[in-house]
């Protein structure tokens, strides 16, 4: 996953984490599901007026990516804030 846009370093990370345990969760829930694996992901965080820091997107970037990945949407009405560990604690 590429990410694009104005990201601070916490924020990167926090895509990082994000995608490492999307691709875990989903190898363990599907194990032929290799969308993660195959796709060329881009993450854009448009730059703004306000530059974009901190881990609490975590958990909506996985989420995000899980979607995605398992061709699920996510309620419109669910918000969604956490910063995410490698094992998937919030």
């Amino acid at each position: 996953m590429t990410t694009i846009g104005q990201l601070g370093d916490v924020m990167k990370e926090s895509t990082v984490i994000a995608y490492t345990f999307a691709k875990s969760f989903l190898s363990s829930k599907d194990p032929k599901n290799d969308f993660l694996d195959k796709a060329k992901i881009r993450l854009h965080v448009p730059e703004g007026a306000t530059p974009k820091d901190g881990p609490s997107a975590g958990v909506t970037i996985v989420s995000a990516l899980l979607s995605l990945a398992m061709d699920r949407p996510i309620r419109q009405n669910v918000p969604m804030t956490g910063e995410l560990s490698l094992t998937g604690k919030v």
